[in-house]
């Protein structure tokens, strides 16, 4: 009787796809217990490997530290604004633009888990440099991506605008309703994070498709 092939037991992960695990692994301990949990030996046991394999891939914290800024506060969005941005990209400037404005402040994403991960990363920029110049590269992409879009519905619209800030002020009245929803749920409902939005962007931009 022929044996049958044994199945390893454990399957090699692609370097990606490990990378990425690690970085989700870094993000639930900064959600559990913010910059004191963000400890590489911690990491590693909650991602269920060995601390050799975390330095394999990430040389040191700060490493590690600024993808997980990057993965937990700039990547879904900067893909959506990136998506929707393009000309080629179904619907009006006008329509893609309140696209952008509901996933910006979509209620998964503006979700109080991961509230603990951004106020970490958001005080930890404050004191360390590596990350402070993350911060500034990926924050200047964002708004200038954003920005790029309101201009062109501006534009549209034979409006003059100062675009970059429009979505500087813009994302600054999101993060700050952000805050207080989450010293407190029931003060600030996503209808809030809604309506204040388009309110603020048709204050420059007119009406808007999506703002009813």
């Amino acid at each position: 009787m022929q044996s049958r092939k044994k199945v390893p037991r454990f399957r090699r992960e692609k370097p990606e796809k490990r990378r990425a695990d690690l970085v989700q692994a870094a993000i639930r301990c900064l959600s559990a217990g913010g910059m004191s949990a963000f400890k590489m030996e911690r990491i590693a046991a909650e991602a269920g490997v060995s601390l050799g394999l975390l330095s394999h891939y990430f040389t040191d914290k700060n490493q590690l530290l600024t993808e997980v800024y990057q993965a937990a506060l700039y990547a879904d969005v900067n893909r959506t604004i990136a998506e929707l941005g393009n000309k080629a990209a179904p619907g009006s400037a006008a329509e893609r633009l309140c696209r952008i404005v509901d996933a910006i402040i979509d209620p998964d994403y503006l979700k109080s888990a991961n509230l603990n991960v951004w106020l970490a990363l958001w005080g930890e920029i404050v004191v360390n440099p590596d990350l402070r110049r993350a911060h500034r590269a990926l924050y200047r992409s964002y708004l200038k991506s954003l920005a790029a879009l309101i201009e062109t519905v501006a534009a549209e619209r034979r409006r003059s605008v100062n675009a970059i800030e429009i979505a500087r002020s813009l994302q600054a009245l999101i993060d700050g309703l952000f805050l207080e929803r989450a010293l407190d749920r029931q003060a600030v409902l996503h209808a809030d994070f809604r309506r204040a939005s388009y309110e603020f962007l048709e204050l420059h931009l007119g009406n808007l498709p999506s703002a009813a």
